[in-house]
């Protein structure tokens, strides 16, 4: 009986140097070095670039995100809407974003009842419609969810609708499939939770507490990580962009302060990083 002969061709290093390299990256990388890898996905990656495919890495999208998106390795700051650069394409993933805001810490709850009116005092900002519920929303709310490929033309779509005074819908301003979080506090954790099989489903939670609220069901198509920072957010609407909200993505389980919903939401895959 003879078997396949990439089960046993030890002298060819791409073949088996791929297949560790799959698996190392799939266990996540936990024992690597600082930059989240091991040695064995460096060195697929290193083959990748070589042969002309772009190495999968976690970050922000500068091409994606808006203009007025300031972008500082993983943290961001300014307005607009923001993009991570790897497409959510695994069955069920989860990521953080941890809330910086100096000199607004989460004020001490005298009870269990007060702590969870306060985790769960959030509203849609739409409905499966993409109608606004500009009423109740808190307009400087930070929204959290996914977001599909943007581009500088969607951008200036935009800024003209904002020009001529007009009021953008969720679906307009690409955070249809988005919930705002209000009243966040320095060192807040928001975690986004993505499930593709099965009923594809988006969850937030706030602190590792779920808000059942905010899940978004049905959506469909290549979606990435996304957060739209409002203008005024973290502030009380005059309050200048440098002193007011920062955000940074953790994609790194080694990184999450909290627990996914659930076992089988692992870390966003870098799924270009995988072929």
């Amino acid at each position: 009986l003879t078997l396949p002969r990439y089960y046993f061709d030890f002298d060819n290093n791409n073949t088996m140097g791929a297949c560790c390299s799959c698996f190392d990256s799939i266990r996540g990388g936990k024992r690597g070095n600082s930059s989240g890898h091991d040695d064995g996905s460096t060195e697929m990656t290193s083959r990748n670039s070589a042969s002309g495919i772009p190495p999968a890495t976690h970050g922000i999208s500068r091409a994606m995100s808006a203009p007025t998106i300031q972008i500082q390795g993983y943290n961001i700051s300014g307005t607009g809407l923001a993009l991570g650069k790897v497409p959510i394409e695994q069955d069920a993933a989860y990521w953080e974003w941890h809330v910086n805001l100096p000199g607004s810490p989460r004020p001490p709850s005298d009870d269990d009842d007060n702590d969870d009116d306060e985790f769960h005092d959030v509203h849609m900002n739409g409905d499966d419609n993409g109608s606004s519920n500009s009423s109740t929303d808190d307009p400087y709310a930070v929204k959290f969810g996914v977001a599909t490929r943007k581009d500088r033309n969607f951008y200036k779509s935009l800024e003209l609708v904002e020009e001529e005074g007009d009021e953008a819908s969720s679906r307009d301003d690409g955070t249809f499939l988005m919930r705002a979080i209000p009243k966040l506090y320095h060192g807040d954790v928001v975690g986004v939770a993505v499930q593709q099989s099965d009923l594809p489903m988006i969850q937030m939670l706030l602190n590792g507490e779920p808000l059942m609220e905010c899940t978004i069901n049905r959506f469909r198509g290549t979606v990435f990580p996304s957060v739209y920072i409002p203008p005024g957010a973290g502030g009380e609407g005059d309050r200048l962009e440098d002193e007011g909200i920062s955000l940074l993505g953790e994609f790194d389980e080694d990184n999450f302060k909290e627990m996914s919903p659930h076992a089988r939401f692992g870390p966003l895959l870098s799924a270009r990083g995988l072929i």
